[in-house]
């Protein structure tokens, strides 16, 4: 079920990225923007986006990361918060705590760290029976 979940998640953010980190790339710094972002190389700073970050399999931020929504698949070194979802999956590790709606860690996928569900996200009513 899970992999269907990346699937879509995958093809839904495809043509909407806009900032790429290639593989042998190496960036400094804060990283802001509205549109998503896929990391394939390393970020050593902050990013803080308005839609989706995708860390790719070769892909290490050292830094923390706040946006909608985060995807990993490579490593994350540093803190999260993240509105929506954030999904470690089978390849992904992530060492920090997080801030998230929802909190997704497919077989194999690692997180070391203390998670706190967004109040909001919790009190939504559209989420109740």
């Amino acid at each position: 079920m899970f992999g269907m979940v990346k699937k879509q998640l995958d093809a839904s953010t495809k043509n909407d990225i806009e900032a790429i980190i290639g593989e042998n790339t190496a960036v400094k710094g804060e990283i802001s923007g509205s549109s998503s972002i896929r990391v394939d190389g390393t970020v050593e700073g902050s990013i803080s986006v308005a839609a989706t970050v995708i860390i790719g399999e070769n892909g290490h931020v050292k830094g923390d990361i706040t946006a909608p929504d985060l995807v990993i698949y490579g490593k994350v070194d540093g803190n999260a918060t993240i509105e929506n979802c954030l999904s470690i999956c089978s390849s992904g590790q992530l060492i920090g705590d997080v801030k998230v709606g929802s909190l997704k860690i497919d077989d194999g996928g690692l997180f070391r760290g203390r998670s706190e569900m967004n109040e909001i996200r919790r009190n939504d009513p559209a989420l109740e029976g």
